[in-house]
């Protein structure tokens, strides 16, 4: 990833191991009761920042709300080191997101409803491997719908994964999101097709378990507020959608707005290869 100037730099001393993110923040979830405040970065990875550290969050807090790029050091274990502001950001989907080709246009969706549990082991033994080892899971679940569906017209579905602040504090868990492919089976119900985390298609239950140490179950609903304004109810949501949709900003946006993503945006799908293939 290039880095061509920054605007600030924050540090602390350095540990012996480090990672670096380099990504916008999504949301924070500030603690109030001495435990790290969670950074949830928009692909998907929480950072914790140690309440002793305040005197960064509110510069976090301020890059939120001027949606700037940082490259944000952690240890091992995703705690905060220290936070870089990018004043040109070549790691970024912007370059690709410069306008909206739709690929194709439904005025309605509906799911394609398989025949058979083999069908739909036949389509999950078709999806490519060859990712990147560091791709993002937005990434790989969009180019897997979008071949399929080019392959044999498959409207397959999404289901986005959400941890709750509540679970992440718990068990210190480094994904606010996940989420994979899944198409529904006459007389089954829905499937879960993840191909990086499992070696057959799963259950909706079988599949959560994989994430969700205290094997809850996660709620299904419908709406983003259900899940972000419920941090502390429950340990992780579900919320089913369409193919179509590619990040959780998209299921925010429907929900702002009213309205379905009803196609595959080229340079979404452009960037999804770039990143995840």
């Amino acid at each position: 990833m290039k880095v061509i100037s920054f605007l600030f730099f924050l540090t602390i001393p350095l540990l012996s191991f480090s990672k670096t993110f380099t990504s916008k923040i999504h949301h924070i979830d500030e603690s109030s009761d001495g435990s790290p405040h969670l950074i949830m970065l928009i692909e998907g990875d929480v950072i914790f920042l140690s309440d002793n550290k305040n005197e960064y969050l509110d510069s976090l807090k301020r890059s939120k709300e001027l949606n700037r790029s940082l490259k944000i050091q952690t240890d091992d274990q995703n705690n905060f080191i220290s936070v870089g502001s990018l004043k040109v950001n070549m790691d970024n989907s912007d370059a690709f997101l410069n306008k909206e080709d739709h690929l194709d246009v439904n005025s309605s969706y509906e799911p394609t409803i398989l025949n058979s549990y083999n069908d739909a082991t036949q389509i999950f033994r078709r999806m490519r491997r060859d990712y990147q080892t560091n791709s993002q899971c937005y990434n790989r679940a969009h180019i897997w719908t979008w071949e399929e569906y080019n392959r044999s017209q498959l409207r397959s579905k999404k289901y986005f994964l959400f941890f709750t602040a509540r679970y992440i504090r718990a068990y210190r868990y480094h994904w606010w999101f996940h989420v994979t492919p899944a198409v529904s089976i006459n007389g089954l119900g829905d499937r879960m097709l993840d191909r990086r985390y499992t070696v057959e298609i799963k259950s909706i239950k079988d599949w959560t378990d994989k994430f969700i140490y205290s094997k809850r179950s996660c709620p299904i609903v419908f709406k983003y507020n259900d899940y972000r304004n419920n941090q502390y109810a429950e340990h992780c949501y579900l919320i089913p959608v369409s193919m179509y949709f590619w990040q959780p900003r998209d299921i925010e946006r429907r929900d702002r707005l009213g309205t379905e993503k009803r196609s595959f945006i080229k340079s979404e799908v452009n960037y999804a290869y770039w990143e995840a293939f």
